[in-house]
């Protein structure tokens, strides 16, 4: 397949949404690598966050972060993420793990359709089973957790459909819940970025009868299909995010309480923005490890 299409879509996608900074590696609290990806077909970049004083000896759980459309592995030490969860560690507000941050670039978190990009293979079969045994981790997937921010929440609630039974537990992180039971109004922004993102390269035309089982619909997924019906389940995001985000998430919420599914759930201050999503990651690794998000008790139904 000819890729220079998407590159170009990668670059106008960041035009649209301003260049984030670079970092110097060697300054980083993450651990930084390359890997030849056989499912990707080219190498690809990772971070690996490990809580101070880990040692090899330590064997801890191990969260997969998946992030947004316009970052990559180094966003997670570029904003601050590892020196807030440092702090968090001395004063004994969160579990100890190891975090790994996959770069995905504005892949969506999919195999595409058209079998040109597998981004989903080249964390699942690739970097998982490196960084399980470099790190030393407890096995999967009783000690396994995928969260994701924004297109990566998306990217984590689809995880889940196609790797049944490969995490203990899944955190949405201001995601947009695309679902066929209630209409969709992207914001202009979303309306700007969908015109340049190939949708039918990466999920084939959404709109044909039978494209994809029903239960990937996360309202029927989430509530019906087998192999998600233990997996543990937070959703959460800002009080002064776009409306589309607080809606479909609300929306989503709703129709999981209705069910009767169990889920976590929280509205926190802030914007769509990784200064605002620090405390959802710490709040995650509380919910993944210890089972709430919220250490005085979950906010759950």
């Amino acid at each position: 397949m000819i890729k220079q299409p998407f590159t170009v879509i990668v670059l106008i996608a960041t035009l649209l949404v301003g260049c984030a900074s670079s970092i110097d590696k060697r300054e980083a609290r993450s651990d930084y690598a390359s890997l030849e990806s056989q499912a990707m077909g080219e190498t690809m970049h990772y971070g690996v966050y490990t809580p101070p004083g880990w040692t090899a000896d330590e064997s801890l759980p191990l969260i997969v972060l998946l992030h947004g459309a316009r970052d990559d592995e180094t966003t997670f030490d570029r904003y601050g993420i590892s020196s807030y969860l440092d702090e968090q560690y001395a004063s004994d507000a969160i579990p100890r793990a190891v975090i790994v941050n996959p770069n995905g670039n504005l892949g969506f978190w999919e195999n595409w359709k058209d079998g040109s990009y597998m981004y989903r293979d080249w964390v699942m079969k690739d970097l998982l089973p490196v960084v399980q045994k470099q790190y030393n981790t407890l096995p999967c997937p009783e000690h396994c957790h995928i969260s994701g921010i924004s297109m990566g929440a998306h990217g984590a609630l689809r995880f889940a459909y196609y790797e049944p039974g490969a995490f203990n537990s899944v955190g949405a992180i201001s995601g947009l819940i695309i679902t066929k039971q209630k209409a969709f109004k992207p914001s202009f922004f979303q309306r700007i970025m969908l015109w340049f993102v190939p949708t039918k390269r990466i999920w084939g035309d959404i709109n044909a009868s039978g494209n994809e089982p029903p239960d990937l619909d996360p309202y029927i997924g989430w509530t019906q299909k087998p192999s998600l019906l233990n997996t543990r389940l937070r959703l959460s995001w800002n009080e002064d995010e776009g409306k589309s985000i607080r809606k479909s998430n609300a929306d989503f919420h709703a129709y999981l309480a209705e069910k009767g599914r169990a889920h976590e759930v929280a509205i926190m201050e802030g914007e769509h923005l990784w200064v605002d999503w620090k405390t959802h990651i710490a709040a995650n690794l509380r919910f993944h490890i210890w089972g709430s998000g919220d250490a005085t008790g979950p906010q759950s139904q």
